[in-house]
């Protein structure tokens, strides 16, 4: 059974590779219900191809935001981590919040990303680490918050300063609690 629905996932990263518009809709109509994980990065893959098109993008970020499986955690992160998506670091940040998924364990990379980024990576993250309920650890919390200091002081005008000290307000509270 693993090995018929491998062969769909094949079957369906084949399509969403097309360079024929029909097939990547087809394809992003059946992901839903027929893809895992594993369709994650290919899906950045094309929305990154497909950027002139509206209607593939929409398709894929309705997918990313109803991911459901905690698989998809690691998946997320990788491609978080690959400078191939710097573009696509607040979609992909969003994700997780919409879909419900929380990378407690990779706090530090969300942070990293959020002084590394843009306004809108920074407002992402802050809505995912205040959507966490599990604890962090305290180590993590307490870096997490050196590394905005350290970014602040050094970058004290950047243009996401602010939405870095509400994230740093979060991450104390958190780690007050």
């Amino acid at each position: 059974m693993t090995n018929t629905k491998s062969k769909k996932v094949d079957f369906l990263l084949t399509d969403l590779f097309s360079t024929k518009k029909d097939d990547v809709l087809a394809a992003l109509d059946k992901i839903p219900s027929q893809g895992n994980a594993r369709v994650v990065i290919p899906l950045l893959r094309t929305y990154k191809a497909w950027e002139d098109d509206g209607m593939i993008r929409g398709g894929i970020e309705k997918i990313l935001r109803e991911l459901k499986t905690e698989t998809a955690i690691p998946e997320l992160i990788t491609a978080l981590e690959d400078p191939e998506y710097d573009e696509e670091r607040a979609l992909i940040i969003s994700s997780f919040w919409n879909a419900g998924l929380f990378p407690v364990d990779d706090v530090d990379v969300l942070v990293r990303h959020a002084i590394r980024g843009n306004y809108m990576v920074a407002l992402e993250v802050i809505t995912v680490i205040e959507n966490i309920e599990s604890e962090i650890e305290e180590q993590v919390l307490q870096d997490a918050i050196f590394d905005i200091d350290e970014f602040m002081d050094e970058y004290p005008t950047a243009e996401h300063g602010e939405l870095l000290s509400q994230l740093k307000d979060v991450l104390t509270t958190l780690y007050n609690r």
